[in-house]
């Protein structure tokens, strides 16, 4: 009976649209402010948590190798390591090619190496791991491995750099719940608003033996519509803010890693429509009933 009824109840809803253009407008004006704010907040930790990824994914392992290891030792070394569960890349490193990134890096200061006669640097593994997390295990495990001198990680910096990760990504998903509930209630309540601006209108309707269900769904679907629009319109100004905002970014900063792809921003679009509409609906039903049980 309800979706047989559903083209009537659309029509309804447009005409309350239509009655009370101000209200209506006023509350998708609210609306779409209130999902900006969580949009914008949303693009923030996304792009803040890409940046840490990037970090992260820098980490490695530096395997430093004895001088006396031979061909065959160092093929086999190296299958070795490579078969250790959660490294993602092994990269041997010469004695020359040490030797000459050094000088690289010295720049004018490479001549202090030309007394020197012999290369004082030693061959070395450079790993990378799939997960931050491991690599402290999997630099003690490789360690033990023969013809190995030294394993180099940078502890203190890892540990540091992780702990920071895990609080800020810990402290984000707490700040995001935090302002979604935040926006319910405004939203909530601007939805109530609207419908407390007519509460004669539906109290009419009770009195003259109109059902619940007919007088529920016309406001459930306004409200619902005006949670739909605002999303929309939200979303439309937060992607051209967005973009205009990254590409004034990359003029200054290009290296910096930032969210770009916009199939990558779908799911926090689509999140700020599911938003949008669900407390649009929600706010109206509840604020109908409300009146409805006068």
């Amino acid at each position: 009976m309800i979706f047989e009824n559903m083209g009537f109840y659309f029509k309804e809803a447009l005409l309350s649209f239509r009655r009370s253009t101000l209200m209506s407008l006023a509350a998708i004006i609210s609306i779409t402010t209130i999902l900006m704010v969580v949009g914008v907040f949303l693009l923030i930790y996304l792009n803040s948590n890409l940046f840490l990824k990037n970090i992260e994914s820098q980490l490695e392992i530096v395997v430093y190798l004895e001088d006396d290891i031979s061909k065959t030792e160092l093929d086999n070394l190296k299958n070795t390591i490579v078969s250790v569960d959660g490294i993602k890349e092994v990269k041997f490193i010469s004695k020359e090619e040490a030797y000459q990134r050094l000088l690289k890096d010295l720049g004018d200061q490479k001549d202090i190496f030309t007394a020197i006669e012999v290369n004082p640097l030693p061959a070395s593994f450079e790993i990378k791991v799939k997960d931050s997390k491991t690599i402290e295990q999997i630099a003690n495990r490789v360690a033990k491995l023969k013809k190995v001198e030294e394993v180099d990680y940078g502890q203190e910096t890892v540990e540091r750099l992780l702990n920071f990760t895990y609080i800020f990504r810990r402290a984000g998903v707490l700040i995001l719940v935090l302002l979604v509930f935040a926006s319910i209630l405004i939203i909530s309540n601007i939805m109530r608003i609207t419908v407390y601006a007519r509460r004669q209108e539906i109290e009419i309707m009770s009195l003259v033996g109109a059902t619940s269900q007919f007088i529920k769904w016309p406001f459930i679907i306004e409200g619902f519509l005006q949670g739909f629009i605002s999303a929309i319109l939200a979303i439309i100004i937060l992607y051209n803010f967005y973009f205009f905002a990254i590409n004034k970014v990359h003029q200054v900063i290009p290296f910096l890693p930032m969210v770009g792809n916009k199939m990558d921003l779908l799911p926090l679009g689509l999140a700020i429509v599911l938003l949008g509409s669900l407390v649009g609906i929600l706010g109206s039903m509840f604020s109908v009933g409300k009146y409805l049980n006068v």
